[in-house]
């Protein structure tokens, strides 16, 4: 039978006003805006407390005795002058003391140091710790790294290539060598593990940070060569040390830029591109001036907690005001002073250290 024709047209009409309404409904739906790029968040540079927690470091700290410590920032008086070269080619230099501080090493103290320092941009040069007179052939696994360790004067030390950086970290206590340190019955594994955690901690945070959060503020470094002359010109430098008669005299200069380094130390003082003028006198090194151009503004860290209590103020004679000194009371080979003239850093070590100074100042004005 055929369908009726008004069926057939009403059918139809339902079915074009179906289609009419879907296409109106697709016609009418908004288009979703494009979406927007979000604005990149800048790189907050990585501090001393993300690398090393505040309770990690109080416990890495506490003593055979079991009291809890609350350590403060402070510096190592010994490592002062390294840690503002670190500082200064945009590294980081971190470190905290518990106990009564310094100046004394081998009386007897409760003090001890921890340090994690981070130098960017050196993991390619990564030595394994020095260990007396050769490298350290001990290792461990540390967040799926393999470091260095050693226990050598003047501590505990662990290092390794961290991403981009060579990291190291260290503690150095009070009267490792004579009566015991503060760490007593624990021994030296437990100290090692102690530090291996703080490593751990360290690493794991370097290796998920991006390169502009190690970005930190640098100093405009020497672009010259490397020359003993001007404020180091041997003439008043060997007038300074009043030496006998007769005495055979060589001046030598070096850079730990001309080969690979052979330590950390080495490789922060490559990067900060100093120099040495060695003062050998009969065959013996009598004063070394190591000397950082450009790192002038970074002097007063020589006065932070601990530094200050190895260093006082050293009078300067005929000197312009920007220069300053501070110098150890010590005398003979353990004589040291520091200097700036405004521009560039100093440090003097050996036999009259102070009057080296003087001296650099006098033929630099």
């Amino acid at each position: 039978m055929r369908p009726n024709a008004a069926v057939v047209a009403t059918a139809s009409v339902i079915v074009l006003a179906l289609t009419g309404c879907s296409v109106a409904a697709a016609e009418s739906t908004p288009t979703p805006p494009a979406s927007e790029t979000p604005t990149p968040v800048a790189s907050v540079p990585l501090t001393c407390d993300d690398l090393v927690p505040a309770d990690l470091v109080a416990d890495t700290l506490e003593g055979a005795d079991g009291v809890p410590v609350e350590p403060v920032v402070a510096a190592y008086q010994g490592a002062a002058f390294d840690s503002i070269l670190l500082e200064g080619v945009g590294g980081l230099a971190c470190s905290w003391r518990v106990g009564s501080g310094m100046p004394e090493y081998n009386a007897p103290s409760d003090w001890a140091y921890l340090s994690v320092e981070v130098l960017p941009g050196a993991a390619a040069q990564y030595a394994p710790l020095l260990d007396g007179e050769g490298l350290s052939t001990e290792t461990r696994q540390i967040a799926g790294i393999e470091a260095s360790f050693s226990f050598a004067d003047p501590g505990w030390a662990i290092s390794a290539p961290v991403a981009d950086s060579w990291v190291r970290t260290m503690i150095v206590a009070a009267a490792r060598s004579s009566t015991g340190t503060r760490f007593g019955t624990l021994g030296g594994p437990v100290v090692i593990d102690r530090l291996a955690d703080v490593a751990a901690s360290a690493f794991t945070e370097l290796e998920q940070a991006d390169a502009a959060q190690l970005a930190g503020p640098a100093v405009e470094l020497r672009q010259g060569d490397a020359i003993c002359d001007g404020g180091l010109d041997e003439q008043g430098i060997v007038a300074a040390m009043q030496l006998p008669a007769g005495s055979t005299v060589e001046y030598v200069m070096s850079e730990p830029m001309a080969e690979a380094p052979r330590s950390f130390d080495e490789a922060v003082h490559a990067a900060a591109r100093t120099f040495t003028c060695e003062l050998q006198v009969d065959g013996s090194t009598w004063v070394t001036i190591s000397t950082a151009r450009g790192f002038a503004p970074l002097f007063d860290r020589l006065l932070a907690p601990d530094a200050d209590a190895g260093f006082t103020a050293s009078e300067l004679a005929d000197a312009p005001a920007h220069a300053r000194a501070v110098a150890n009371s010590e005398g003979g080979r353990a004589s040291r002073a520091f200097l700036t003239d405004g521009h560039t850093l100093y440090r003097i070590q050996g036999y009259g250290a102070q009057a080296v100074a003087q001296a650099i100042i006098h033929q630099t004005y």
